[in-house]
This record gives C-alpha cells, structure tokens and sequence, in this order.
C-alpha cells in the first residue's frame, strides 16, 4: 500500500519534470530516503516489489557478493550523460563521484575494508541510501535512447493522441530532437567530406584549382576509327612460310658427300682418337683411314661386336 502510494506520487513528481518544472527541488522535498530506493526500482527497472536482498543482488554486477567503488557508481548513474552534464569539469565529477561512493561507505561499511556486503547493508537498510538528485546523480542505468523513453516517452507520449507532431513540445523532446538532428548533420558532413563534395558557399581547396594554369591538357592522341574492330576481324591472318628440309639420305650424293673426304683426313685413324672404335656415322667418319668398310657389313658387325666384348667400348 506505501509503495503503491509513492508511485502515484512518483507520477506526479515525473509530470512536473517532463513540463520542465524544478523538478530536483520537489523530488528532495517529496521522497523520503526509502522512497528514494522505491523510486529508482520503479523508474529504472520497473520493479515495483523487492527487499533489501533483491534490491543488492540486482546491484551486484559482478555477482562477488559485495558493492564496490563502481557499483555504488552505478547505483547512482554517476557516469551517466546525464549526470556528466550536470558537472562543471571532470575535476567537479571526479569531486561528485568521491562524495558519492564515500557518504554511502560512512554509512554502511561497518568494518571499514571499502566495500558493503549483503549483511551490512541489511543492517542499515533501504532507508540508508541518501539522495543525490541535487547533484545530477538520479540514478540511470540505460543510454539516452532508453532513458528518454522510460521517462518521458512512456509517461507523456503512450497514446497515438500524444504522439503527434503538436505533442512534442516539453522541453525534453525538444532537446532530444536537436541531439538528433546535430547527430544527422555531423554523419552528413563526413559523408560529403568522404565523397569529397563541397557544402554550398564553401571555396574550392588548393588541390582542386582549375584555373587554366594548373590545368593540364593531355596529348593529342589519334582517335579510334569507329570500324577498327571490324577491320581488326576481316583482316585475313598471315600465314607462315613453312621451309621444307630435304632429309640427308635423299640429298645427291654430290651435294650429302661434298667435303666428306677432307674432314675425314683431318680425323684420327679408325681406332684412335676420342672416337676409337666407335661404329661411323657421318659421312665424315666413314671417310677415316682404316674404317672397314671394305670387309662388308657382316666383317664390319664382327669387328663391333669383338671390340665391345674386349672391353674398348
């Protein structure tokens, strides 16, 4: 029933907000310490029945069974773009943060060892955790996308009544659309930058002169004829000269032998030389001295056939 009271409250308190009003002032002023739990389960997660028990699991983001620096951070959405705006520097918000995390250890960390367990905050209970609403820490969770739509969209604009172009007009959509619309505008500006397009009125860049100095005219080159492909195809290929060569033993015997004797004199005696007794092959080595040709050619495979077997060859 007290939890179910506070949320119409909390209702209430959010309508004010979305309409701009000083919302931080009236959240201090209408929400006790416990409220401040009950409010952040029922805004950030939805959650509108839990205990001390279910309230530090869900903060345990580690699950290690103990609330350390950055999750008693995370409790209070210190990091938060929105908390982060609410910051004069990141000196100020590192300042907020060490505030933060070291009132809620004061309170609850009995044995001073810089972390909460389960029993101490169930020692010191819901109603222990403070409020940090002046500071801009609200506690939020999610990216800007979900947290505009759990509190605003979703209380303001839940009906297609709600949902024209005439409803959006708090402060809150307006401040959206614009981040929207400067997200656009930049992803339009690399596109361009990209494809090297340049915005309407901006000068041309030195590396894109065109001026008749820096333009470079190509050499004349002699144009294609329309039909030089079908010139290139009726063309009829050259066919190669093929030279016919007249085997040796079908030359005249005049023109096979011409000079066949000399080389021969100026070889070693059959036998001898390099060649020994090698059979003749050439013209040339029949003509040798001593080469018996005279005994036929059964004398002469006789002759071959011992010196091979008297080991000569």
């Amino acid at each position: 029933m007290k939890l179910a009271t506070f949320v119409s409250v909390a209702g209430g308190i959010f309508a004010v907000y979305g309409h701009g009003g000083d919302h931080e002032d009236i959240l201090q002023k209408a929400e006790s310490t416990e409220q401040y739990a009950a409010r952040h389960m029922a805004s950030e997660h939805h959650i509108d029945s839990f205990d001390s028990a279910s309230f530090f699991q869900l903060h345990d983001l580690n699950r290690n069974g103990f609330w350390e620096r950055e999750e008693i951070e995370a409790i209070y959405g210190v990091h938060h773009v929105y908390s982060q705006k609410k910051s004069k520097d990141e000196e100020a918000h590192q300042q907020k943060a060490d505030h933060i995390v070291n009132t809620i250890l004061s309170l609850m960390d009995v044995n001073k060892d810089g972390k909460i367990s389960l029993e101490e905050f169930e020692k010191a209970g819901l109603d222990s955790l403070p409020n940090f609403n002046s500071l801009g820490a609200e506690g939020h969770h999610y990216d800007v996308e979900s947290e505009f739509f759990l509190h605003h969209e979703e209380i303001y604009h839940a009906t297609p009544e709600s949902q024209t172009d005439d409803s959006y007009t708090h402060p809150e959509d307006i401040e959206h659309f614009a981040e929207h619309e400067a997200i656009e505008a930049e992803e339009e500006r690399r596109e361009r930058v990209y494809q090297g397009i340049r915005e309407e009125g901006e000068a041309p860049s030195p590396s894109h002169n065109t001026s008749e100095e820096n333009v470079e005219i190509p050499p004349a080159v002699n144009p294609d004829h329309p039909h030089d492909d079908q010139a290139a195809f009726n063309a009829q290929p050259v066919k190669p000269k093929i030279e016919r060569v007249v085997p040796s033993e079908k030359l005249d015997p005049s023109v096979r032998f011409a000079g066949a004797r000399e080389e021969g004199e100026q070889k070693p005696d059959w036998g001898q030389g390099p060649e020994g007794y090698r059979r003749p092959k050439s013209p040339a080595d029949k003509m040798r001295r001593n080469v018996p040709y005279k005994h036929g050619h059964s004398s002469l495979s006789l002759q071959y056939k011992f010196r091979r077997s008297w080991g000569d060859f």
